[in-house]
């Protein structure tokens, strides 16, 4: 329709031009009927534009459009000069049309109505039944039959090749076009997986260029890092991850450096804007185009903090296995001669008079076998520590009654300042002593690290999302803190081990039997200490059913 309308412009400019301008050619025809046929052409095309939402069968009505404008071509001629009208090729517009429309049924029908339009014009133009409009007798050309028959027979001719091809075309745009949009559909849906796969996956993925500046990062690279996307696309991949820059495949500064094929894989330290510390592993590949030319490079990483920690509590409880085992026979072993070596001496140091020297002597001995025997009651207590009184506990209550025994314990000579903020109604299901034997063990532990005056902080909660491994399960969280020196990042994998100690006098097994005791009773722990600050130990036990953990400062 929309052609129709541009036609019949162009052919109403054009009458109006020849007709303003007096063209002796153009006096042959009648410009009142050339308006008559283009306002037709108008009205029409504004009928169409009406019902075309209302018609039901847009088929029939493309046929009704493609055969009215037939019979608008042969008027055109009939009017323009008839076998001598230059308007014949107009048909072929109209197959072309009904080609690409309607395809070969169409094309060869509207080509069919051509012909026989056009013949039947020209045959009552030839028997003398009409002759052309407005054109002077005088004027009028008389050809033979044999002109008749050449011009319409090749008219007729150019009509079905004319609806063949342009049908065929048709039909095969058509069918590309089906066969296009499955390739399409198809490439739409593997994009989709492939962007949902990225976007979902929790692990982080880069892409660099050449330059090795970030081009594409995807949202578990951003949970990751701790940065947004926006902060890190077109930033040089050492600004962000400086560790991994030398460990990097060729092509580094934008040169086109061989890469080695063999893939590496780097495991850095990485600490986070919020302070958070993790162990990020990364593996790398080469980005190719379809022409297999190298234009960057894919990183994919994880966050190993969790699995580093989960290995190392694994290797820690084997250690402890083996120890315990080990130190629950010879305590057993030793605890009874020790006993009565011990009641032996006290009744001789009783019974028989000595000298100052041997009385002196008498309770060294006695103070060392006391001392031995403490020792062996620590390896019991490592070895096997009992559950014998297994009930819900409030955790700040014991928490409270130990840092009170502090308060009032020699080994609080300094001035240590204690702080505490404490979560009400927090329960948890285990043995009361034990779990005062480990908060007073861990607070001994910090009150002795800090030799001089010192901050201790004790703060408990409630923790939603758990420790590593736990998933959503919700725990009780005790978070012990001291301003001491703190304890090297050497030394975190062997503070939990027996008979490792940095103090002077110690025995080596306190934290150890901390360790023993929240793993018996399905905790956790774990350290925080660079060396210089401070240290903090954070517990982590399963809440007793029906715990509120109402939260108080």
């Amino acid at each position: 329709m929309l052609l129709r309308l541009f036609f019949a412009t162009f052919l109403l400019v054009a009458t109006v031009i020849a007709h303003a301008g007096a063209y002796e050619s153009f006096f042959n025809t009648s410009p009142p009927s050339m308006y008559i046929l283009i306002a037709i052409i108008y009205f029409l095309t504004l009928c169409y534009a009406l019902f075309l939402k209302r018609v039901n069968h847009l088929g029939v009505f493309a046929y009704l459009q493609l055969l009215l404008d037939v019979l608008f071509v042969t008027a055109l001629i009939y009017v323009t000069g008839g076998i001598e009208s230059i308007f014949s090729f107009l048909y072929i517009l109209c197959i072309i049309n009904a080609a690409i429309m309607l395809y070969r049924r169409g094309g060869m029908l509207i080509a069919s109505a051509s012909s026989i339009c056009y013949g039947s014009l020209l045959d009552l133009q030839y028997f003398g039944f009409v002759h052309p409009f407005y054109i002077r007798a005088s004027e009028l050309m008389t050809y033979g039959i044999g002109y008749y028959f050449y011009t319409l027979l090749m008219n007729i001719a150019a009509f079905y090749v004319v609806a063949f091809l342009s049908s065929y075309l048709a039909e095969e745009l058509r069918r590309s076009s089906v066969k296009l949009q499955a390739k399409q559909y198809d490439l739409d849906q593997l994009e989709l997986i492939n962007r949902n796969i990225v976007q979902s996956i929790n692990t982080g993925l880069i892409t660099l260029d050449n330059g090795l500046k970030i081009t594409y990062v995807n949202p578990a690279a951003e949970n990751i890092s701790g940065l947004r996307r926006q902060d890190m696309e077109w930033v040089p991949i050492g600004d962000i991850f400086t560790e991994i820059v030398p460990y990097l495949q060729g092509n580094k500064n934008g040169t086109n450096q061989p890469r080695p094929k063999r893939m590496q894989r780097i495991e850095i330290n990485y600490q986070r804007r919020d302070g958070a510390e993790l162990q990020l592993g990364f593996s790398q590949s080469i980005l190719k185009d379809p022409d297999g030319n190298e234009f960057g490079l894919i990183l994919i990483f994880q966050d190993l903090t969790e699995l580093r920690q989960m290995q190392e509590q694994v290797r820690r409880m084997d250690r402890l296995a083996v120890v315990g085992e080990l130190a629950a026979g010879i305590a057993h072993e030793i605890k009874n001669p020790l006993a009565s070596l011990s009641g032996s001496i006290q009744m001789l140091r009783d019974e028989l008079e000595f000298g100052p020297v041997h009385q002196r002597l008498m309770d060294i001995t006695l103070r060392e076998a006391e001392r031995l025997n403490t020792l062996v009651n620590e390896f019991l207590l490592f070895s096997r520590p009992e559950r014998s009184v297994d009930q819900s506990v409030e955790v700040n209550e014991v928490i409270s009654d130990t840092l009170e025994m502090l308060k009032n314990s020699p080994e609080l000579s300094q001035p240590i300042q204690i702080r505490k903020k404490l979560t009400k109604n927090l329960w948890v299901y285990m043995d009361s002593q034990r779990l005062q034997q480990v908060v007073w063990n861990l607070v001994l532990n910090a009150v002795q690290e800090m030799r001089n005056a010192g901050r201790l902080s004790v703060t408990t909660g409630v923790s939603s999302d758990g420790v590593p491994g736990d998933g959503q399960q919700r725990l009780a969280e005790i978070s012990i803190s001291d301003t001491g020196p703190g304890i090297s990042p050497e030394n975190h994998g062997k503070v939990f081990d027996p008979f490792f100690t940095t103090k002077e006098k110690g025995t080596g097994l306190g934290l150890t039997i901390v360790h023993r005791i929240v793993e018996n009773y399905g905790g956790k722990i774990f350290l925080k200490s660079d060396g210089r600050n401070g240290t903090t130990f954070t517990l982590y036990f399963p809440l007793a059913d029906g715990c509120p953990g109402e939260a108080s400062l």
